[in-house]
């Protein structure tokens, strides 16, 4: 059945509601199979319809369609609406609907502000009558695109029939969820081309750094051609003067005795040059050499400064070792010598075999558990893993062990919280050395 639009049909029957793009008309009841439905007979009007005679569910589009957000906070800065300056888009948008139901002077003020808006289209659509003239220029202004005055103006048209009133109504609706579409559409692209222009904007930085860097260059080529310029005429001017001071030397005898002296000259800067090179090229091979010297110095001074460290490390641990009456004494645990692994368990991966039987025992004696793995040559992938995870401490020799169990070990160590020491080298000295910076850390 199609909408109607009797003045009182508002209040003598309950409208159905038509689905709203907000819950702004959430009071009116739900539409039945998609179709608005109001009872009350068709009736034929002489005054154009006002804005709180249409039921509920039209305020929605027609505050929507006809009036944009700018109109809405320019209307509401004339209301009594509380905290108008704070309102988002939409609640400002619901309040309008709420507040045109009932014909205070918020609804005669909209009234008012869209018939004056749309004061020609409520003209030209006053001299259409009848529903076919009515829909052929609704369908006009469809097809241009524009629709809020005629909508506005047809829809207060005092001779709109139902079935019209129906169709418009549908169509505006739709519309509203096409420009919806459209809108997300339009945001998606908005959103590419400002990425888009991100990019022009940086490849325009770049350009023009780009374009003054060749300006620079282009200008000191310039420069430097302007002098090659200004050298070429000096020499042009001086091979003049030259040539002119030749001819003058060719007319005496004086010629022949210049020349053999230009010859003479000639073969001494020859030789004075290929001296110049071979002592240029002394030179060179003296100041690589001397670097060289240099860098091998510096390496003798990190080697001799670790050798030291180690030595300090390995007499300390003889001493402990020698010393009979250490575990005697009473001030073991304070004393600096005394090195204490706590119960730790020491895994050295890679290294020698036969060093590792002294090594034992110094961990042993440093109240520690010794395990050992040879870094690949006997010992297996699956083992390594297998006692990584007992141990406190892991040591390697980085001169002395795969690859293989480099990178593993690095990477279990880092990923469990192991500490994890390496040493330079497969000695004793370096092992002890670096059992006592495992005491330290502890």
């Amino acid at each position: 059945m199609p909408i109607s639009r009797n003045r009182n049909s508002r209040r003598k029957h309950r409208p159905s509601k038509e689905v709203c793009c907000c819950d702004c008309d959430k009071n009116a009841d739900k539409p039945n199979g998609g179709e608005i439905v109001l009872e009350g007979r068709q009736t034929i009007r002489k005054e154009r319809t006002r804005l709180w005679e249409f039921p509920v569910h039209f305020h929605c589009s027609i505050i929507g369609t006809c009036l944009d957000l700018d109109e809405l906070r320019y209307l509401a800065r004339k209301t009594t609406l509380p905290n108008k300056d704070q309102l988002t888009d939409y609640d400002l948008h619901r309040a309008f609907v709420g507040m045109v139901q009932e014909p205070g002077s918020v609804a005669k003020l909209v009234q008012k502000h869209l018939d004056r808006k749309y004061k020609r289209f409520v003209r030209q659509f006053a001299d259409v009558h009848g529903e076919g003239a009515m829909a052929a220029c609704w369908g006009e202004a469809v097809a241009s695109g524009k629709v809020a005055g005629p909508y506005w103006a047809l829809l207060t048209h005092p001779e709109l029939s139902d079935a019209l009133l129906d169709k418009v109504y549908g169509e505006i609706h739709m519309m509203s969820h096409l420009a919806g579409a459209s809108c997300r559409a339009d945001m998606q692209e908005l959103t590419a081309l400002r990425a888009r222009a991100r990019q022009l904007e940086k490849q325009i930085v770049e350009d023009r750094a780009m374009a003054h860097r060749k300006a620079v260059e282009y200008n000191e080529t310039i420069r430097k051609l302007q002098a090659s310029s200004d050298r070429l005429a000096r020499m042009e001017k001086e091979l003049r003067e030259t040539k002119a001071r030749l001819e003058a030397f060719e007319k005496n005898r004086v010629f022949d005795q210049l020349q053999i002296q230009l010859e003479n000259h000639a073969d001494l800067l020859a030789d004075a040059q290929m001296r110049a090179e071979r002592a240029e090229a002394s030179v060179e091979k003296w100041e690589r050499l001397a670097r060289e010297s240099s860098e091998r110095h510096l390496k003798g001074q990190v080697r001799v400064a670790d050798l030291q460290s180690e030595r300090d490390a390995l007499e300390t641990a003889l001493e402990r070792l020698l010393a009979s009456d250490c575990d005697a004494c009473e001030n073991r645990d304070s004393c600096d010598r005394h090195t204490d692994l706590g119960g730790r368990r020491v895994l050295y991966v890679g290294g020698i075999e036969r060093q590792c039987t002294h090594f034992r025992a110094l961990v042993e004696r440093q109240n520690g558990e010794f395990i050992h793995h040879d870094g690949g040559v006997d010992d297996g992938r699956q083992r390594l893993g297998s006692i990584l995870p007992r141990a406190d401490v892991v040591v390697c020799p980085l001169d002395c062990v795969s690859h293989d169990a480099v990178r593993r070990v690095k990477h279990f160590c880092k990923y469990n919280d192991k500490h994890l020491v390496f040493l330079p080298r497969a000695s004793l000295a370096a092992f002890t050395r670096g059992l006592n910076e495992l005491a330290l850390a502890a």
